[in-house]
């Protein structure tokens, strides 16, 4: 009886903390806050000497002024003393930002920036506020966590990698124990935030009474002329917003767990800081606390989307010259980026296409779309990549009106004639 007590807690602790599960939703959260902090720290480039330079708005020597709650945060940016210096470093926590973002070197670039958001915030803390802790806590959490498996520049390395052999090769999906534990920690810190949040809201009368959000928009920070004369003229719109946001708030801590409420309560908490970021200006606030939520998604969704999609777009083929190593290494890398398996590849020297001649296949790689038509080498790439969502970066390259074609047919047209050569 205790053997059985013991076994049944244990897979309790484990389908709470450590289900071997896909990675998915912390590597959209990557994503997420990569982009975030590139807009962010990216704008706030204009400014970059007045921020965070010594000779800007916190010079180092007010550091002895401040309470000590904050005087102890150090930041290796106080030892910048040269302009060029600051550039330079600002520089490189941008492109690591970026590789953040995209997942490339995923493992050690996850910590710079991490300390790179820290030495930011440390260096000038008087023009911090909460966004940026709450940042720092979900960074932190992305760099205990297995992330850059998918959806990522180094997934894509691995696969090439298998598909220059055989492009017919995949990867398994990597799933983690860990990973999950690090996300239900991601989830519970959303939590807790917006338990405190309407637990604070709870105890202000404004809220109560339900005008609060009349008093937002007459601040002189949030003062919004246009929306306040729509809410005196229908003064049921700022009830309906203050005990709404209340609502939300109390709710989501409590029934965000639960199968048949989450998808209600991560709609309202998304739609609610959706109004922060239009209306109150919150945006980077309003973007990181949106991609905290995505840690929420369930898999499911995410196997439902991705197979709707691909219904949607249909299976295309793409033919190809297996004799040419730089064709058959293009096809490596194009087919590297598929990862919902849209593409599927023929060799026509082994299994001739009905759709193409061996004659047309002689001058250019050609595509099969579902209907059955068939598109030739710059065209044949660009049908793709508007359909396949690995793709989708290459969509500026060859969607920019009147120069992808105008440029794009003669380079494909002379890279098919030397592809020997290449």
């Amino acid at each position: 009886m205790f053997q059985a007590l013991r076994s049944s807690l244990k897979r309790a602790w484990d389908d709470v903390w450590f289900q071997d599960r896909p990675t998915t939703q912390l590597e959209l959260v990557r994503i997420g806050l990569g982009f975030g902090m590139l807009c962010h720290y990216g704008l706030g480039s204009a400014y970059l000497f007045e921020i965070w330079g010594n000779q800007g708005w916190f010079p180092p020597e007010l550091l002895a002024t401040l309470p000590a709650d904050v005087a102890f945060m150090k930041s290796p940016l106080f030892y910048i003393t040269q302009p060029w210096q600051l550039s330079a470093v600002h520089f490189m926590f941008l492109f690591c930002c970026a590789a953040l973002m995209v997942g490339w070197r995923t493992n050690w670039v996850k910590w710079l920036v991490l300390i790179g958001h820290l030495s930011y915030v440390h260096r000038s803390p008087e023009v911090t506020y909460g966004v940026d802790a709450i940042l720092a806590s979900l960074l932190m959490l992305l760099c205990l966590a297995p992330i850059g498996k998918a959806i990522s520049l180094d997934r894509v390395r691995a696969l090439y990698n298998a598909k220059q052999d055989n492009l017919d090769a995949q990867l398994p999906v990597f799933t983690s124990r860990w990973a999950f534990a690090c996300r239900r920690l991601m989830q519970l810190q959303m939590a807790v935030l917006f338990f405190f949040s309407a637990a604070h809201k709870l105890g202000e009368k404004d809220w109560w009474q339900g005008d609060a959000i009349w008093h937002v928009f007459t601040t002189s920070e949030y003062y919004n002329a246009t929306l306040l004369d729509l809410f005196a003229t229908h003064f049921w719109i700022v009830n309906i917003a203050t005990y709404g946001t209340v609502l939300i708030e109390i709710a989501f801590p409590f029934l965000i767990w639960q199968r048949s409420t989450r998808a209600w309560l991560l709609i309202g908490a998304v739609f609610l800081h959706l109004l922060f970021f239009f209306f109150l200006g919150l945006h980077y606030f309003s973007w990181v606390m949106i991609m905290g939520h995505a840690s929420f998604l369930r898999q499911e969704w995410l196997d439902s989307l991705g197979a709707w999609w691909k219904r949607r777009m249909g299976i295309m083929e793409m033919i190809y010259d297996g004799r040419c190593t730089f064709c058959v290494r293009s096809m490596a890398w194009f087919l590297a980026f598929d990862n919902l398996g849209q593409i599927n590849t023929r060799d026509f020297r082994n299994s001739p296409s009905r759709v193409v001649s061996d004659e047309e296949m002689e001058k250019a790689l050609h595509m099969v779309s579902a209907d059955g038509t068939a598109l030739a080498g710059f065209e044949a790439y660009r049908y793709a990549v508007l359909r396949v969502p690995g793709l989708w970066w290459q969509v500026p390259f060859f969607y920019i009106p009147g120069l992808s074609r105008l440029f794009g047919i003669p380079i494909y047209n002379w890279v098919a004639e030397n592809r020997s050569k290449l």
